[in-house]
C-alpha cells in the first residue's frame, strides 16, 4: 500500500494510494500561510518546517477536506481532553491517523494516554511514530491494539522539523524494532522516498507499506514514482 502523508493528501489525490488528511485538531490554529512562508525552506538536500499544526479544525476537516473511504483523516491533540473530544466528533469507521509525533508542539504529559479509544473493528489506525521513538513506546502501542505504524515523522532540528533522506536510519531503525515485536504489523516507511528503488531498499527492513511526502514537491518525480507504482 501506498500513502500521500499529510499535508499532500489534503490535495492530492492518486490512482491506488490513500491521501491522508490534516494533521486537524480539535480546534482551528491560525496562521498556517504565514508560517510557511517563515519556515518551510530547502537546505542541504533537505525541507525543513515549523508549522505547528496550523490548520482548520476537525470539523472544518470533514467537512471539506474528506472526499472518501480511501482518505484517512490525521488527528493531533493540543490539550489533554482532545482525544476524548475528537473520538466524539470522527464517525467511527473513518480511518486515522494518530500523529503522536510532532516536532513543532509542546506535547502534553501522557500524551498518548487514550489513543486506544478511536480502535475499533471498523477502520484501520495508524500510529505516527517520532524518528526517536524508543522500543518501549512502540510496545505500549502494540499492547493497545495499534497494528499499523507510520516510520517516521519529521525530525526536530534548529531549522524546524526535517524531512528527506537524512530520516533513513530513524526509519531503518524503527522497521526494525517493529518487525520484531510483531512481525504481522503494518510498517509504512517514509523518508526521502524519490524513486522506486527507495521502496525497495526499506523492503529490505521490514516495510510493508510506504508512504510519499518530500517526493510532493517535485512533480516529475512524483509523476514518474507513481506511474512506476501504477505498472505504467
Amino acid at each position: 500500500m501506498f500513502y500521500i502523508a499529510a499535508p499532500f493528501g489534503n490535495y492530492l489525490k492518486i490512482k491506488n494510494t490513500r491521501s491522508v488528511i490534516g494533521s486537524f485538531t480539535l480546534k482551528k490554529r491560525k496562521g498556517l500561510l504565514k508560517q510557511i512562508a517563515k519556515t518551510l525552506r530547502y537546505k542541504d538536500g533537505n525541507w525543513y518546517n515549523s508549522l505547528g499544526l496550523r490548520n482548520p479544525g476537525i470539523h472544518f476537516g470533514l467537512k471539506y477536506y474528506y472526499r472518501s473511504k480511501r482518505d484517512i483523516i490525521s488527528l493531533a491533540a493540543i490539550e489533554p481532553e482532545d482525544w476524548i473530544e475528537l473520538n466524539k466528533i470522527v464517525p467511527d469507521n473513518v480511518d486515522l491517523e494518530i500523529n503522536i509525533s510532532c516536532p513543532n508542539i509542546k506535547h502534553f504529559e501522557d500524551y498518548t494516554q487514550g489513543i486506544e479509544n478511536f480502535i475499533n473493528s471498523k477502520r484501520k489506525v495508524i500510529a505516527k511514530l517520532a524518528p526517536g521513538t524508543e522500543i518501549a513506546t512502540v510496545g505500549a502501542l502494540l499492547d493497545k491494539g495499534f497494528k499499523s505504524f507510520h516510520c517516521c515523522n519529521t525530525k526536530p532540528t534548529e531549522h524546524g522539523g526535517m524531512s528527506g533522506r537524512k530520516l533513513r536510519p530513524y526509519v531503518i531503525n524503527l522497521c526494525t524494532v517493529i518487525k520484531s515485536l510483531d512481525k504481522n504489523a503494518e510498517i509504512i516507511a517514509g523518508g526521502g522516498i524519490y524513486e522506486y528503488q527507495d521502496v525497495s531498499y526499506y523492503k529490505n527492513f521490514g516495510a510493508t507499506s510506504f508512504s510519499l511526502g518530500t517526493v510532493c514537491f517535485h512533480p516529475i518525480k512524483l509523476y514518474n514514482l507513481t506511474r512506476k507504482i501504477n505498472g505504467l
